[in-house]
């Protein structure tokens, strides 16, 4: 009997089904009418062909039952709740579920009522009042819907397809509605729902596609909670491809061509696309086609897809498009692209000029659908195929610049380009898809398709386009450009490649898995102007074929492969003989890959001068830079925080004394060196004659392997001009040695001892040496040093007898005022010759102000003092000021980072910006300057008599809204003036981090 019931159902007419919402009766409740609809509405899509089931799967009854959990972080409910996923993923599905399940009493029972509202019909909607919205076919039984919305935190609303809204929601805050009783424009009543003016006790759960999500963010209230149904995992779309096309043969060549394709592969992620894309790669198959071929981009499986979808067969009665009426459907697709919206109603229709007999055009060919419930709706059957009309509208537009009247935003290619995959994800496989259509075979089979010839001036506009876009050095330039490359390797024409790239000159890249190493090493092997490149390389062989679930048919020859991606991604060293710089940070290198790099170093057209290897994993200890050996332009190697093994070092020494050796300068800071590795090195050393520049910091050299160092520096012919020791272990007793050989070295100009507990016995000793006639130190670090105001006194004797030393940093010793007294009195006198002088948390306070003030109005040679983080107050700040507006004063660089300043010191400062003659460089960051004490000093900073060129403050003030106008103004009114939440350090000031 219940079979009978459905057949009956199945066959109830479309008008019948869609009426029965009307007719409930007395004394039916209102989860009955929920269910009633749902029902209607399932059945009626089932009538359609479409696949229906509307049982909860206990995945997704977990997902729901704890959406609504409350935050760990701020231990209360959420009310508002964002669910969102690629287009065709399920989140209408799991959201009709979920009320049914609601009605049944399995979920949400938190609710006394649970109201749906779909995106496509509210947009349908006129002028009503909320109440009326959510109230229609309202049982009579279930009481007032007033007394039902006067009770808002037992009440949620679902707001389904946000992306469906015809909305532009452009209303003021102060225009919305809080009355749910008053009469309003629908989209007003969304608008005041969403940012929680109207009913803001109740809970919202929203659904939208990922790629609107950008729409949504400013509407929303915080805390919002963001939860992403993230479709089919890879292992899940490699069994559903394996269920789609039971073949196990075609299924493995399915699945091999799609990994290989990382943004194909991706999309299958989508149970829909993946069927649609199996049955295409099925029927291509059948008929002996090449699926490698095909899937080898995704433009060109959408373009078979495409033209198959209008067969040229005699006798077919489907009409084929011309190309004004293609154009039309092309301009409205990229218009629903760049707004967001993928619903063409009524009035999007007749904007492009689409009538009836059009539409159904599309209809029939199944590139658009009508809504199942809204016959006045209408869609691209998928969001891919929306994007790729999109993308050929740009090759169907009429010429923009023969237009009278202003450019749409989606006609303007730049702003096309200069959008990225992070902020504008909406935008991204359009964008793929344009740069496919530029391959002649793509061109060839549209025409040939549509039988009317293709205009390919778009090539010509981009490749302007991209030029203009290098130029731009923003903070996002570098993930435009990893967007660019696998735009560009989409039209598989390595005479566009190679002209799109000619204008990139530094670039940053990152490889994960195989199908971004085959973009990124197709098209990077044809950039021959490469002056620059960051490359992480995390995908070592065994990493990506242990990452391959896929079974040894497409194992066979991946190494092979992934290999041959790697020798043409490191052919640029020697394709590019401008490339001078090479940073493969972060990277992890395998024996294999070493080789490759090894053999692309060694090559005689490598004109490499830098090489970095900071953080660099070498797997099984393949260690090898006998590189060093063959190169002839190479001068600086970097390591930092890379681990140094035994066969490493031996390379490096080895290369150190080969007398063809070009190297200049060498970082090895935190490669976790001890005293046998720095003896083993101080030998090497011996011999060379090029080497100017040693980092060693953070190694566990201790006495003794500084002492080896210092055999070295005694040597006469040893070129050694700058040396970093910073936290090696060195202390009072090897500060002898280390003395003994500052005297005899002839070239050593650059020390740093950092975080070095030498105390006041090693400065004394150091000391000795400054005072040396022989001494050719001009700069020495001291910062962290563990001395006290009985050091102060030994360098302040020391500095009145040497002639050399240009910059002493003496940051977070514990000085205080009476040793910096001492140094005072040094620095007043004429024969002082120092430049720069740090002096960062020495606890120094208000009392050595007056000193300091003497030393800025008769010392003419210093011009770097930095006093960050010593307690000077606003009356410390008073006595400088009166010394640094004195004509004699020369200081440029002035730090006053966390000195305890208050808004009482803005006087003060105002009078310095107006009345100095020398400081350009200011940092103020860490001060407790208000909104006004700022607003105040940028009255004086507006002017361009100004002579500051560089001010810090703090990022929480730079962006504060009431501060970012005046800022704004500063800029604009005075522009050699940056400021920045941050003061970079000099070269000259922090040598051993820059060199």
């Amino acid at each position: 009997m219940e079979t009978e019931d459905v057949e009956m159902e199945d066959n109830v007419p479309e008008e019948e089904i869609v009426s029965r919402v009307k007719d409930f009766g007395d004394g039916i409740d209102y989860r009955t009418v929920i269910k009633e609809k749902f029902f209607i509405l399932w059945n009626k899509a089932s009538l359609l062909g479409e696949s229906t089931t509307y049982v909860i799967t206990h995945k997704d009854q977990k997902l729901l039952e704890h959406i609504f959990d409350v935050d760990i972080q701020t231990s209360k409910t959420l009310q508002t709740v964002v669910l969102h996923g690629a287009a065709g993923i399920g989140k209408t599905t799991l959201l009709k579920k979920a009320v049914l399940e609601w009605a049944d009493g399995n979920l949400f029972q938190q609710f006394t009522h649970v109201f749906y509202l779909s995106g496509r019909e509210i947009s349908q909607e006129k002028e009503q009042s909320f109440a009326q919205l959510i109230s229609k076919h309202w049982p009579s039984n279930e009481g007032p819907i007033e007394q039902i919305l006067s009770n808002p935190s037992s009440l949620l609303f679902i707001i389904d397809s946000f992306d469906e809204l015809d909305f532009s929601f452009e209303e003021p805050e102060f225009a919305l509605c809080k009355d749910w009783t008053q009469k309003h424009p629908v989209s007003f009543l969304i608008s005041s729902l969403l940012r929680k003016v109207m009913l803001p006790e109740s809970y919202l759960l929203v659904t939208t596609r990922s790629t609107a999500w950008k729409r949504l963010v400013p509407l929303l209230q915080k805390p919002h909670h963001r939860v992403k149904l993230p479709g089919l995992s890879k292992n899940a779309r490699i069994d559903y491809i394996h269920h789609l096309l039971k073949d196990k043969t075609w299924a493995m060549k399915a699945i091999c061509s799609l990994r290989m394709n990382g943004r194909l592969f991706n999309m299958c992620h989508v149970c829909h696309i993946c069927q649609m894309i199996c049955t295409f790669l099925k029927e291509q198959m059948e008929k002996g086609g090449n699926v490698e071929e095909t899937c080898q981009t995704s433009t060109a499986l959408f373009t078979y897809y495409i033209c198959s979808l209008f067969p040229r067969i005699p006798g077919s009665f489907l009409t084929l498009p011309n190309e004004t009426l293609l154009r039309s459907l092309c301009q409205a697709a990229v218009e629903g692209i760049w707004t967001m919206k993928h619903v063409l109603y009524q009035q999007n229709l007749r904007k492009h000029e689409l009538t009836r007999e059009d539409i159904s055009l599309f209809k029939d060919a199944k590139v658009l659908e009508q809504d199942t419930e809204h016959k006045n709706c209408y869609m691209f059957t998928h969001l891919h195929v929306q994007e790729f009309f999109a993308a050929l509208f740009y090759l169907l537009r009429e010429n923009p610049e023969k237009k009278d009247y202003p450019l749409e935003p989606y006609e303007n290619l730049y702003l096309l380009l200069e959008s990225n995959h992070i902020h504008d994800p909406h935008l991204e496989q359009m964008k793929c898809f344009l740069f496919g259509l530029l391959n002649n075979d793509r061109v060839r089979q549209l025409e040939e398709t549509f039988n009317f010839t293709i205009s390919m001036e778009v090539r010509e506009e981009l490749l302007a386009c991209l030029e203009a876009l290098e130029k731009d050095d923003s903070s996002q330039s570098q993930l435009r450009f990893q967007d660019l490359l696998h735009c560009i390797y989409e039209t598989q024409d390595e005479e566009f490649i190679t002209q799109a790239l000619m204008y990139f000159q530094n670039i940053i890249v990152r490889v994960d898995e195989e199908p971004q190493l085959l973009i990124y090493s197709f098209c990077l092997k044809h950039c021959h102007a490469l002056q620059t490149m960051r490359l992480t390389a995390r995908a070592d062989l065994k990493n990506m074929l242990d990452l391959d679930p896929t079974t040894e048919m497409c194992l066979e020859d991946a190494a092979v492969r992934i290999l041959h991606y790697w020798q043409d991604l490191f052919s640029v060293l020697h394709t590019n003989e401008s490339l001078i710089e090479m940073d493969l940070c972060e990277s992890r290198l395998d024996e294999s890959l070493v080789k490759i790099l090894n053999e692309g170093l060694s090559h005689p057209k490598c004109n490499l001068q830098k090489l970095m290897f900071r953080t660099v994993c070498f797997l099984n200890s393949c260690q090898d830079f006998s590189f060093l050996m063959s190169n002839n332009t190479l001068t600086h190697l970097d390591l930092k925080d890379t681990e140094l093994e035994e066969n490493g070092l031996k390379t490096i020494c080895k290369a150190l004394e080969f007398q063809g050796c070009k190297l200049r300068v060498l970082r090895l800071e935190s490669c976790d060196l001890n005293v046998a590795s720095c003896q083993n090195l101080s030998k090497a050393l011996h011999s060379n004659r090029s080497l100017v520049f040693l980092n060693l910091s953070t190694n566990n050299l201790s006495n003794d392997g500084v002492k080896s160092l210092c055999e070295v520096l005694e040597n006469p012919n040893c070129p050694l001009e700058r040396l970093a020791l910073a936290s090696c272990g060195l202390t009072k007793d090897g500060c002898k040695v280390l003395s003994s050989a500052l005297t005899k070295s002839k070239r050593l100009t650059h020390l740093c001892l950092a975080d070095n507990i030498l105390e006041d016995d090693g400065i004394q000793l150091l000391s000795y040496t400054l005072k040396h006639p022989e001494c050719t130190l001009q700069s020495l670090v001291l910062r962290c040093c563990c001395f006290t105001p009985i050091g102060s006194e030994y360098l302040s004797t020391a500095l009145l007898n040497n002639k050399s030393l240009i910059h002493l940093d003496l940051g977070f010793n514990k000085l205080e005022d009476n040793g910096m007294k001492l140094l005072c009195h040094s620095l007043q006198q004429p024969n002082c010759n120092l430049q720069e002088l740090e002096l960062m948390g020495c606890v120094l306070t208000s009392k050595a102000c007056g000193d300091l003030a003497s030393v800025l109005m008769n010392n003419s040679t210093l011009w770097n003092l930095d006093l960050g983080h010593n307690v000077l107050d606003d009356a410390g700040l008073n006595i400088l000021c009166d010394a640094l507006t004195n004509p004699n004063c020369r200081i440029q660089r002035l730090g006053l980072e966390n000195c305890g300043l208050t808004p009482g010191c803005c006087q003060d400062l105002l009078g310095l910006l107006s009345n100095n003659r020398s400081v350009i460089q200011m940092n103020l960051m860490k001060n407790a300057l208000d909104h006004e004490a700022i607003r105040n000093l940028c009255k004086v900073l507006r002017s361009p008599t100004c002579k500051m060129e560089f001010l810090a403050l703090d990022k929480k003030e730079i962006f504060k809204k009431k501060i970012k106008k005046f800022l704004v103004d500063v800029r604009i009114n005075n522009p050699r003036l940056i400021i920045r939440p941050q003061c970079p350090g000099t070269e000259s000031g922090c040598w051993w981090q820059y060199f």
